[in-house]
């Protein structure tokens, strides 16, 4: 009986596990459903989860290790890219992702970091 309340204690004082949720929607901002949606690793660049959007438009990932991950989006005509989401222990990381025609045409490197400026050097 003891061992019983020890584990239902222990299990009560644990934080939620990170979790990422959020919205796709087209460019006019109507949600779509059936889009595949990955999770990727900014620091590895590897997808570590996939999901399809639901019948509103919502995703959910559920069990992510903190650390910091962007999202991607794609059908045949459009992509959407989320910015840099730093995924922690107890909290859940809300995003709204925009589909945009042609965006695939034309890759970027969105979790590459930013390009510092170049300084001349004294001599």
């Amino acid at each position: 009986m003891n061992l019983v309340i020890c584990m239902l204690l222990t299990l009560a004082v644990l934080p939620p596990t990170p979790e990422i949720t959020g919205t796709i929607v087209d460019d006019n901002g109507k949600p779509v459903s059936g889009v595949p949606i990955s999770v990727v690793a900014v620091l590895a660049n590897q997808t570590i989860e996939k999901t399809l959007s639901g019948w509103d438009g919502s995703f959910h990932f559920t069990d992510i290790a903190p650390g910091a991950y962007g999202l991607e989006a794609k059908t045949d005509s459009a992509c959407a890219f989320s910015d840099e989401i730093g995924v922690t222990i107890g909290f859940t990381s809300v995003v709204r992702l925009r589909l945009i025609k042609g965006l695939c045409k034309n890759p970027i490197a969105l979790f590459a970091p930013p390009a510092r400026p170049h300084r001349a050097s004294k001599r």
